[in-house]
């Protein structure tokens, strides 16, 4: 039972539900700075159907890539622990049709929640949430098959990024804002470096495949620096935004891990052709994103109590 609860763990991709939690808190503390208001409740069933919406994507992905073969003829020496999908389905510890099952209850969960939140704060969550879905129902999945045709990473960055969080202060207020707008440059910047980055070790395998997402179009030379670049434009947001008086100086807390930008740009500029030596840059891209999104959102929790 427990080696069986080990698979669905690692199938639903549970440690990347890091990638939704940070924007939620992000809009909610936003419209906690502008209103002096918290709604714990609302805060929690937002967190659920954000979480219920990435356990279904990310099983559509492990299903309909396992169906194009880009996890299949992928080589064992390419693939990390960021990379590759969960590897359930090549390795036949859970059947494709399991997987599907799997996603299509999670996406039933996201979209009762996201009735009730359109029944209670208004028709704009629910036009958030099918804007949301059809990004990321079309990420892999045909007709659409987004990452397939270029468009997944700037998909990823706008979901992750300014949906989660206008959706989340939207839930919170009842209504959109500049100031959350502003707050998830930074976020979307960072989240499509997590997705950048993670394409490098499956560059030969995508390429074989047709799956022609932005690294295998531009070659892995040239999308690292386009990786550095994200990092720096994620920067730039915060300060430019803050000297242009957008955003509360305490969101200068964020800055705090460019130390591991640095470090992360170097090993991609050098290691670019050599998946198992990016690892550390993967690891530190993903703990560059939570940890400045978390120092962001604290950035306005300070300027709303000081």
């Amino acid at each position: 039972m427990l080696e069986r609860l080990k698979v669905w763990l690692a199938a639903l991709r549970v440690k990347f539900f890091l990638a939704g939690i940070p924007p939620v808190i992000l809009g909610f503390l936003v419209a906690y700075y502008e209103t002096g208001v918290f709604d714990v409740w609302l805060f929690m069933l937002t967190l659920i159907g954000i979480i219920a919406a990435m356990a279904g994507c990310y099983t559509f992905n492990e299903y309909y890539d396992y169906r194009s073969g880009v996890d299949v003829v992928i080589k064992p020496e390419h693939v990390t622990p960021f990379n590759a999908g969960s590897r359930v389905l090549p390795s036949g510890l859970l059947r494709p049709r399991d997987i599907l099952l799997a996603g299509s209850i999670a996406w039933v969960v996201m979209v009762l929640i996201g009735l009730y939140l359109a029944m209670l704060r208004g028709a704009l969550i629910l036009v958030l949430m099918i804007l949301g879905t059809i990004a990321a129902l079309g990420y892999t999945t045909p007709p659409m098959k987004w990452a397939y045709r270029g468009l997944g990473e700037l998909l990823i960055g706008i979901s992750y990024g300014p949906i989660i969080t206008l959706g989340s202060y939207a839930v919170q207020t009842g209504g959109l804002g500049l100031q959350p707008l502003i707050a998830s440059i930074m976020p979307g910047f960072l989240i499509t470096n997590v997705i950048w980055i993670n394409e490098f070790p499956d560059y030969e395998a995508d390429k074989a495949c047709g799956k022609k997402n932005m690294v295998v179009r531009l070659g892995r030379e040239r999308a690292s620096r386009i990786y550095v670049a994200l990092f720096a434009l994620a920067y730039i947001s915060v300060v430019a935004s803050v000297a242009a008086g957008a955003m509360p100086l305490y969101c200068m807390l964020s800055l705090i891990t460019i130390p591991l930008a640095v470090r992360a740009s170097l090993i991609a500029l050098k290691k670019h052709s050599s998946p198992r030596e990016l690892v550390p840059a993967m690891k530190d891209t993903v703990v560059i994103f939570v940890a400045s999104t978390i120092l962001l959102s604290t950035g306005y929790v300070l300027a709303r109590l000081i």
